[in-house]
């Protein structure tokens, strides 16, 4: 039996960012997965967008693009792998499953049985697509996002069943591909993370790119027609499409009465229960990714890692999920970090809001030049101090992870709002929104 100081089970965006992170404070480490490693995690998030990696032609058929995508994946796959190996982590390829308070079981491919043992165990084998009782898995017809790249064909007509980023996404990827577009979520907003001003602005974006929203909407059935599924929302709207797919709800482990027995407590969908340092009920097991709550995005997974990591290792650290910078990779990008309006309340603040927005309308493909930019800062009425950020812009990746840094610096409005930046530095809509907010600071 082989021990190490921590067993990751799981190698998608959360295990791979425990496992470097276990390394990297100096213990030794062991990674089981059972496919490849960061496959899943590239294929949620990359798969229609592989535009943003290599150039390719809008006239590429679906064939070749996926030609495109098993390249890029094979590629990131390899990288992955070499990070992990250049920092001392061990990986184990076989089927994982949780034997005890600190040990895993493997059946490797080869027919080999090992039992791994650690101080620590950190869960991150991800979670699977919950279909709905009025829309239940059905292979090309009803799936899930991780299925769209085994499809043969793109659908003509598409219906896209969720919030926030991954249904987002998924809806802006399908509609550069050339498919009609529905986006459907039975809450008002697409984003409850952002205010309701920057919600209206992305879904008036979407529009325009034409995909069709249809927020605060509930599906109550469908039926096969042909070739074509018969939508009918509770609203009474009527549409048709060739497929669904759901890009949110999701169901935890699927060795429920095992980790039951072992003291691990499940919530509703079998989704793992964590504390703020992202430990189960049973001391020394962690988990983290999907398996814990949500679909989360790829930030949000490689945080959690970390934070099991290093509490795995004895240090005393909680996830605050309010300080993981987000990025939408939508036309333009969507990046958000801090409280909002709606949660700086929450927080002990005293909230105030400063707004600034521009026209970018580039010219170009009429779907997808037109757009707003927009800055929001979010300050404390008291201290003074930035506490959130939100912004619509091509340059939301550049900036969004630097305005986390300067929230934990503790940086007033007026040291933002009396910046000088270079010349097409991009961060005057941000400047121009901090002395939106300096004004709203100074009224009465």
């Amino acid at each position: 039996m082989t021990e190490f100081d921590v067993l990751v089970l799981g190698g998608s965006h959360a295990g791979v960012s425990a496992a470097l992170r276990v390394a990297e404070l100096g213990a030794k480490v062991c990674l089981i997965e059972k496919g490849n490693i960061g496959e899943v995690g590239f294929h949620r998030r990359n798969t229609l967008f592989m535009d943003s990696r290599v150039p390719i032609l809008p006239s590429v058929t679906w064939d070749e693009y996926k030609t495109v995508l098993r390249s890029e994946t094979e590629e990131y796959c390899r990288s992955v792998r070499e990070k992990l190996d250049a920092v001392g982590v061990s990986v184990v390829e076989g089927e994982g499953s949780l034997a005890g308070p600190a040990e895993i079981s493997v059946q490797k491919k080869d027919g080999e049985s090992l039992l791994l043992k650690g101080k620590s165990v950190i869960l991150a084998c991800g979670s699977r697509a919950r279909f709905p009782a009025t829309l239940p898995h059905e292979d090309g017809v009803v799936i899930s996002i991780e299925e769209i790249p085994q499809l043969s064909a793109l659908p003509e007509n598409v219906l896209v069943i969720g919030r926030g980023s991954f249904a987002s996404e998924t809806a802006l990827g399908l509609r550069k591909r050339g498919c009609k577009v529905f986006l459907c979520c039975e809450q008002k907003e697409l984003f409850p993370e952002m205010d309701e001003d920057f919600n209206v602005e992305i879904e008036r974006q979407l529009k325009e790119k034409k995909i069709k929203i249809l927020a605060g909407k509930k599906l109550v059935s469908f039926y096969k027609n042909g070739a074509e599924l018969e939508i009918t929302l509770e609203t009474g709207i009527k549409f048709s499409v060739h497929q669904i797919i759901i890009a949110e709800d999701r169901l935890g482990v699927e060795e429920v009465a095992a980790l039951e027995g072992l003291g691990i407590r499940l919530g509703e969908h079998q989704k793992v229960f964590v504390d703020d340092g992202m430990m189960t009920s049973l001391p020394g097991v962690y988990a983290v990714g999907s398996i814990a709550g949500d679909l989360t995005s790829d930030t949000f997974s490689r945080e959690e890692g970390r934070v099991a990591a290093e509490n795995a290792l004895g240090k005393k650290r909680k996830l605050n999920r309010e300080w993981v910078p987000q990025v939408i990779r939508l036309s333009p990008d969507v990046a958000y970090v801090g409280c909002n309006m709606k949660t700086a309340g929450h927080q002990g603040f005293h909230p105030v809001e400063g707004l600034f927005e521009k026209d970018s309308n580039v010219g170009g493909d009429s779907d997808f030049a037109r757009s707003m930019e927009k800055y929001k800062i979010v300050a404390d009425k008291r201290s003074r101090l930035i506490v959130g950020v939100q912004m619509i812009s091509e340059r939301s990746p550049d900036w969004i992870s630097m305005f986390l840094l300067l929230i934990k610096k503790g940086v007033t409005v007026g040291n933002l709002a009396n910046s000088v930046s270079p010349e097409g530095a991009g961060i005057e809509g941000l400047c121009e929104a901090a002395r939106n907010c300096s004004r709203a600071l100074k009224s009465p």
